[in-house]
């Protein structure tokens, strides 16, 4: 009867490497107005907004932007959005999830 061998350490596979860290997902928005001059932004996780969404409207100029709460944030625009096309661009700088993961942007029109 031998000895039994020393202990084989492997790393765990699942583990991350050295300098690695996991990746951070994406932040969808979902645009709605209420068929005035606003524009609700609702987040399906929380965000960090550090300054103003560069959202556009077609034609209207951004009058105020109001943080609701970590999901909701509204902007007022310079006059009736209903029937507009709107943008809420991808990877803005100053909208991060809390996890440092980027807005998914979103297009479309105003019903």
């Amino acid at each position: 009867m031998g000895y039994p061998g020393p202990n084989v350490h492997r790393t765990n596979r699942r583990k991350l490497g050295r300098g690695q860290f996991p990746a951070a997902l994406g932040v969808a928005v979902a645009v709605t107005s209420s068929g005035t001059n606003n524009m609700t932004l609702t987040f399906a996780r929380p965000v960090v907004v550090t300054g103003t969404i560069n959202s556009t409207v077609a034609g209207k100029t951004l009058v105020s932007q109001t943080i609701v709460n970590g999901t909701v944030v509204t902007q007022v625009w310079s006059g009736n959005v209903t029937g507009l096309d709107y943008t809420v661009p991808a990877n803005a700088d100053n909208v991060k999830s809390q996890q440092g993961g980027a807005v998914l942007g979103t297009a479309g029109t105003f019903p």
